[in-house]
Parts: C-alpha cells; sequence; structure tokens
C-alpha cells in the first residue's frame, strides 16, 4: 500500500515540472524571440517489471526529467526602428558579454556613447571583424542608418561593418543563459550561417514562439492528470489509514 503511495506520487513529479514550464512559457509569450520549452519524461517505469520480478523499485527510482528548447522561428513584427533586426531563417547573432560569447536571436539593439552595437543589457554585438561601432554617429541623422539582407551596417557611402550571425553544429550544446540569450555548452562548436538560408529584416523584431492556445490546452490537461493522480494518493491513504483500524478493539 504505501508503495503504492509513494509509486502515485512518483507520477505527479513529471507532471508538476511540465506544469512548470507551460506557465513559464505563458509567462514569456510576448517578450522578443523568446524560445518555447518542453518537457519530457526520458524513462517509464514499467509496471509489467515491477510486478513481475520487482526488479524496479518506485520508491528509489528517480524520474529522469528533461527539458528540450524548440527553435523554431516565431513570427517576424514590424517596428520601423532602424535598431531592431530580426532574422529570417537560421542562425543566431553572436554578442559578447561579460561572461563570454553569447548568442540571441533578440535583435533589439540600441548605440551606445561611443557608437558600439549593443543588446538592452550592455552586450557588445559582434560582427565579422569584432564589434561594429559608428564613429560618426552624430551624423547619422543626416545619412540614415542601412542594415542590408546580409547584415552589412551603413550610412550613405560608410560601412562600418557586418553583423557575425552563426549557426550551432548542434543545437543540443546551447542552452538558455537569461537576458534572451544562449550559452554554448562544452564541446559546442558554430559555424557562419549560410546566407541562402538567412537574411536580416532591418525595423523587424522576432517575436515569440509560444501559442497561448495550445498551451492552455496543454495546462488544462495536466491540471486535470495532477488532480487524478492527487486523488489517487488520497484514495490509498484512507485505504491504509482503514486497514490500521481492522483488529483493534473497540
Amino acid at each position: 500500500m504505501i508503495k503504492g503511495i509513494y509509486t502515485s506520487a512518483l507520477g505527479l513529479i513529471p507532471l508538476q515540472k511540465r506544469l512548470e514550464v507551460i506557465a513559464n512559457n505563458l509567462a514569456n509569450v510576448n517578450t522578443t524571440a523568446f524560445k518555447r520549452d518542453d518537457s519530457f519524461t526520458g524513462e517509464l517505469i514499467s509496471a509489467s517489471t515491477l510486478l513481475r520480478d520487482g526488479t524496479v523499485d518506485p520508491t528509489q527510482k528517480d524520474v529522469n526529467e528533461k527539458t528540450c528548447t524548440d527553435f523554431s522561428q516565431g513570427t517576424l513584427q514590424q517596428t520601423n526602428n532602424p535598431l531592431d533586426l530580426a532574422l529570417d531563417g537560421q542562425g543566431f547573432f553572436a554578442v559578447q558579454t561579460a561572461d563570454g560569447v553569447r548568442l540571441t536571436r533578440d535583435g533589439s539593439f540600441t548605440l551606445s556613447n561611443d557608437g558600439t552595437l549593443e543588446t538592452r543589457d550592455g552586450g557588445i554585438v559582434l560582427g565579422v571583424g569584432g564589434p561594429i561601432r559608428i564613429d560618426n554617429i552624430q551624423q547619422i541623422q543626416s545619412a540614415k542608418l542601412v542594415v542590408d539582407k546580409n547584415g552589412e551596417v551603413k550610412a550613405g557611402s560608410e560601412v562600418y561593418g557586418q553583423l557575425r550571425v552563426v549557426v550551432p553544429g548542434d543545437y543540443s550544446h546551447i542552452s538558455k543563459a537569461g537576458a534572451n540569450l544562449y550559452s554554448l555548452n562544452d564541446g559546442a562548436t558554430v559555424r557562419d550561417a549560410d546566407p541562402a538560408n538567412v537574411s536580416v529584416r532591418q525595423g523587424y523584431l522576432e517575436g515569440s514562439n509560444v501559442n497561448p492556445i495550445d498551451e492552455m490546452v496543454a495546462m488544462i490537461q495536466l491540471q486535470q492528470n495532477f488532480e487524478a493522480g492527487q486523488k489517487a494518493i488520497q484514495s490509498q491513504d484512507n485505504s491504509l489509514g482503514e486497514s490500521n483500524q481492522v483488529g483493534q478493539v473497540s
């Protein structure tokens, strides 16, 4: 009976994790370039194996839970801000931070006081040859800043550099690092993006790829399953309490 309670409780762990993941997705539905996560149970306990030879003990077995990121592209939203850039296709912008090089799809950039192209959090946007810096920032008002589809940054006849757009060798080797950035895990590699597979869109930002309706439906289903699991535990607990009364002298 107690083992049954542990087994039922074990089944609630992945449901709890998925609920947390879905809640985070919904909280970031309006976050620029946010990529939704999903949670998967990597290993399920076989009931037939458990009942046949008892080789798996649910009271000792940990649930192998893994969170994966959906890197599909979100909808591009026009802003008409010349410093808002979106990637249409595969790839990430490369950003230099205090913690090293990070990747991002969030192209809501700004110019620092010395004309360096930066993220909202102060990360330096990297170009093919290093940071992109606009020396004559005061003249930009008279010559509109233009970023073409290949990521070349220019104003009039002056070219300031070309944005570095990279693609991970294996998407499973990058992980979310906060502030819409992705860090490179040990063994991760990146390569320059193929211009045929990606283009830079000036005056646009990529929206989140979270579908709020799908997430809400999944959350409702999980909540129902979670409640069913709770009722199963409560039922077994009540049965255990009644069994303890058997044989007692009133």
